[in-house]
């Protein structure tokens, strides 16, 4: 039976809810335990989830402590954003590369991801490993490459793209006549160089920052730190 790419999307986004929620060290093991099952299959993918993964920690596992001028605690955190669609017109070992990068960052910034591909043989890796690892259920979709318009037209919050400067042109457009949520677009279009699978920061275009303030003065802090003419400054 064939299942509309809706509900899928639907399954994306409950199995995002508790991903988003998990805490970073939870995530990486459970990443490195698809990383783990793929490395044999393929090793040259693995080592491309090593290293995403390896740059990722270090820009999303810590909570920042922000100054607090009235006396209050400022937390700055990342979350992820929710339905990453990745979309892989091109094949080969380099569109491989690139679609698995995008998809570990996606993943450890706390979003779930589909793969739209006709690359059968890849998917079939990547579902394969993927189940036999802590992942949960529907954190990743696979579906074939024409169902991106379907799922284009549902909330997503990412797009990934490994193809021609054609389909970054007409995502682009697709993308700006959207109303609701700005989607930004990731476009490996340079399958030579591959420079967003290279890039140590990729994780950070699949993240939302946040902060939380809590006061531990009184409400509303101490406005006396914001006097001014005060003779403390």
């Amino acid at each position: 039976m064939v299942v509309h790419p809706n509900t899928r999307f639907a399954d994306a986004e409950s199995a995002w809810d508790n991903w988003q929620q998990t805490r970073f060290d939870y995530k990486k093991d459970a990443l490195l335990s698809w990383q783990q099952k793929l490395y044999p299959q393929r090793i040259e993918l693995a080592q491309v989830m090593q290293y995403q993964l390896t740059h990722c920690e270090s820009k999303v596992a810590d909570i920042h402590h922000l100054v607090g001028p009235t006396g209050e605690t400022n937390e700055l955190y990342t979350t992820g954003r929710g339905v990453t669609l990745l979309i892989q017109q091109s094949v080969g070992v380099n569109a491989q590369k690139a679609t698995i990068a995008q998809c570990t960052a996606a993943l450890s910034a706390g979003n779930c991801v589909i793969i739209c591909s006709d690359d059968i043989e890849f998917l079939n890796q990547l579902n394969e490993t993927y189940e036999q690892s802590m992942l949960p259920s529907h954190l990743l979709i696979t579906l074939p490459l024409d169902s991106y318009d379907s799922v284009l037209e549902s909330d997503v919050r990412n797009v990934g793209l490994i193809g021609d400067t054609d389909m970054e042109m007409t995502l682009n457009r697709a993308l700006a006549m959207r109303s609701g949520v700005l989607v930004s677009l990731v476009s490996e279009t340079d399958l030579v160089a591959l420079p967003w699978a290279r890039d140590p920061n990729l994780v950070l275009r699949f993240i939302t920052e946040r902060t939380r303030t809590i006061n531990i003065t009184a409400v509303g802090g101490n406005a006396s730190l914001l006097e001014l003419g005060s003779s403390a400054h």
